[in-house]
């Protein structure tokens, strides 16, 4: 081919490989050094990321991701994750042996969990007691994580794995099932804490058996709350708390409904507290003006005006906003579990 041709071939391949991988750009740009190089980085990647949220491209790269085993988000832990263990390796046993059986009809069938009746303090992490935090969720929880891996990155005893996988949640389980996912993630992490945050993909109807659960109906309540508690237990039965962040307010432009956000979370709220180990941590009235509102940019002690959301109204804008929900999570985690991180 002639040179024009050659070039030409490489500069469409280089569109296609932005276009698909554009928002693992621009989050690999959100923990990058502050600087013009950064600032320059997510003005060019970050719209070309909404795009291909929009359009669902991102499914197909977390799709192909996830079958060569690459999920999380580039470029954050507080110290790299450690390696997975082998097929022939079994798990450690936790400190806090799981007891007792439940057993919880669920569309299909019933699922068996064993919940241990208490859990063990949890330590403030040392040299001797290090502490690992599994971020699980959508793409806000996604937010969350890097977040958590900025605030806590100065904290030399605690490994945070950011494990969140856009487009996911607890409706369309067809897609991705994190009901099946996490006891993977946890086998392979052992965390001593599990993150949770997701909901921004759930407010619609999905099958159930042969039927549909509408959104909005008693069915749909029922059927994801049970969904919601199980994904709990399984975190508990390892040992492991939960603390799981609630869906922030959304713009009046999201195209999501506040209604269907609040209803998740009294959802959610109610089940953590039937669940011992896991905490409900409201992030509502965190991203409201002093209006109660919805807004793009909020004051933030220390900082003044701080741009917190994403100009989807829906996202949580980094640095500003996901520190801001990490700080937050962090503190409750410290409040709640009488701990030091």
């Amino acid at each position: 081919m002639s040179a024009g041709r050659i070039l030409g071939v490489g500069l469409v391949a280089f569109g296609a490989w932005f276009l698909f991988d554009a928002r693992q750009l621009y989050q690999s740009a959100v923990t990058a050094p502050i600087g013009v190089r950064r600032s320059v980085s997510l003005a060019i990647t970050g719209p070309v990321a909404r795009i291909e949220e929009a359009l669902g491209l991102d499914r197909l790269v977390n799709g192909v991701n996830r079958a060569v085993g690459k999920t999380g988000t580039p470029g954050g832990s507080a110290v790299l994750p450690p390696p997975a263990p082998t097929s022939t390796t079994r798990p450690p046993t936790p400190t806090t042996a799981p007891r007792g059986r439940t057993t919880t009809t669920v569309p299909g069938g019933t699922v068996t969990t064993t919940r241990p009746p208490s859990l063990a303090a949890l330590r403030s992490p040392s040299a001797a007691h290090p502490l690992t935090i599994l971020d699980i969720g959508d793409s806000i929880g996604e937010d969350l994580g890097i977040g958590l891996a900025n605030v806590l990155a100065g904290a030399p005893h605690v490994t945070v794995i950011q494990a969140s996988v856009g487009d996911t949640g607890l409706a369309n389980i067809g897609y991705y099932d994190w009901l099946a996912e996490l006891p993977r993630e946890i086998a392979r992490y052992h965390p001593e804490v599990v993150v949770v945050m997701l909901g921004g993909n759930d407010a619609q109807s999905f099958a159930v058996g042969s039927s549909i659960a509408e959104l909005g109906t008693a069915e749909w309540s029922r059927v994801y709350s049970q969904r919601v508690g199980q994904l709990m237990s399984e975190a508990t039965a390892s040992g492991a708390r939960v603390l799981w962040v609630g869906m922030p307010i959304m713009g009046p432009t999201s195209g999501l409904s506040n209604t269907d956000m609040a209803r998740e979370n009294s959802i959610y709220a109610a089940q953590a507290r039937s669940h011992p180990g896991v905490t409900f941590a409201s992030t509502w009235k965190l991203f409201e003006d002093p209006s109660g509102q919805y807004s793009t940019y909020l004051e933030v002690p220390g900082s003044g005006l701080v741009q917190v959301r994403d100009s989807d109204e829906i996202h949580i804008d980094p640095p500003g906003g996901t520190n801001l929900v990490a700080t937050y999570a962090v503190h409750e985690m410290e409040r709640t579990w009488h701990v030091s991180l």
